[in-house]
């Protein structure tokens, strides 16, 4: 049977290697340059999903948490970085 969860998550969700992480770890709460972040940036560096995480995190504009490797200020510095370049 099919959940509603099922029906609203992307595809690539089912691929990434943080389905399957310890519940404890907090992927939204980490704070950059934690402990739990590079926790969290560790079950990212194998993920087979890792860039569509990534993109997913950039083009939602996601303010909070890891995402493909990425905590908030690794996304802000590329978002910024990203802006120069096309000034």
């Amino acid at each position: 049977m099919t959940t509603l969860v099922e029906l609203r998550a992307p595809r690539w969700h089912v691929y990434a290697a943080c389905r399957n992480a310890d519940r404890e770890v907090g992927w939204i709460d980490a704070e950059p340059g934690s402990k739990a972040a590079a926790d969290c940036k560790a079950i990212c560096l194998l993920c087979p999903v890792r860039l569509t995480c990534a993109i997913t995190a950039l083009t939602e504009d996601e303010s909070y948490g890891v995402w493909g490797g990425m905590d908030e200020v690794d996304r802000e510095a590329l978002r910024r970085a990203d802006a120069q370049i096309a000034a």
